[in-house]
C-alpha cells in the first residue's frame, strides 16, 4: 500500500476531500501537508526515519519532499513507503474511527525487515532458476550464468544489504560472493 501511496502521490492522485482541514492539526490539507509538514507527527516521523536510516547504515535526511529524490536505493524507498502507508493509516483512522493511533518505530522497522526478507526470497528463486539452468549448460555458458548469479547478490547487496538485518548467504551460493562487502548477520 506504501508504494501505491507514493505513486498516487507523486501523480496528485490522493482519495481524499479538498478544502478540507487537517484533522490532527487544523492547517488546510493538501497531500504535502499530510506526509510532510503536518505538525502532529512531522517531529517523530523524522525521529522514525532517521533512527530506520541510521539502522540500516544510511545517512540520515530530513523529512520532507526532497526525500523522494532517495527512492533509487530499494531499501530507502520501501522505508519511505512504509513511512507513508503510516502517515496515512493515523489520518484515516482519526478521520473515519475518530481514533488515534501512535506510529511506532519498532513497527515500521518490522514492516522493512519483512520487505527486505521478500526481496532475498525473489532474489534466491532467480538465482536457484539459474543453478538449474545452469547445471544444462556446456562450460563456457556456465561461466556467463556464474556472473549472472555474482551480479544478482551484487545487486542484492547494494539495494537491500544493512546492519538492520543480516542476511545468511547460504552455503551454496558463497562461492559467488567474491566481490561484496557483508551479508549482515
Amino acid at each position: 500500500e506504501g508504494r501505491d501511496l507514493l505513486w498516487r502521490y507523486t501523480l496528485k492522485a490522493l482519495p481524499k476531500i479538498y478544502n478540507m482541514p487537517c484533522q490532527q492539526c487544523g492547517e488546510d490539507e493538501t497531500s504535502e501537508h499530510i506526509f510532510f509538514n503536518c505538525k502532529a507527527h512531522i517531529k517523530k516521523t523524522q525521529e522514525i526515519f532517521n533512527y530506520t536510516l541510521t539502522k540500516c547504515g544510511h545517512t540520515t535526511h530530513t523529512w520532507n519532499v526532497k526525500i523522494l529524490n532517495h527512492l533509487q536505493i530499494a531499501l530507502v524507498a520501501n522505508l519511505i513507503a512504509i513511512i507513508f502507508e503510516k502517515i496515512w493509516h493515523k489520518r484515516n483512522k482519526l478521520i473515519h474511527d475518530e481514533k488515534e493511533i501512535i506510529i511506532h518505530r519498532q513497527q515500521v522497522i518490522r514492516e522493512l525487515i519483512k520487505t527486505q526478507r521478500a526481496a532475498w526470497d525473489r532474489t534466491q528463486a532467480v538465482i536457484n532458476k539459474t543453478l538449474r539452468i545452469k547445471s544444462k549448460q556446456r562450460p563456457e555458458e556456465q561461466n556467463k550464468l556464474d556472473s549472472l548469479i555474482s551480479l544478482k547478490l551484487l545487486q542484492f547487496s547494494r539495494q537491500w544489504n544493512s546492519p538492520l538485518h543480516a542476511i545468511e548467504l547460504p552455503k551454496h551460493l558463497k562461492k559467488y560472493n567474491n566481490s561484496l562487502s557483508t551479508f549482515y548477520k
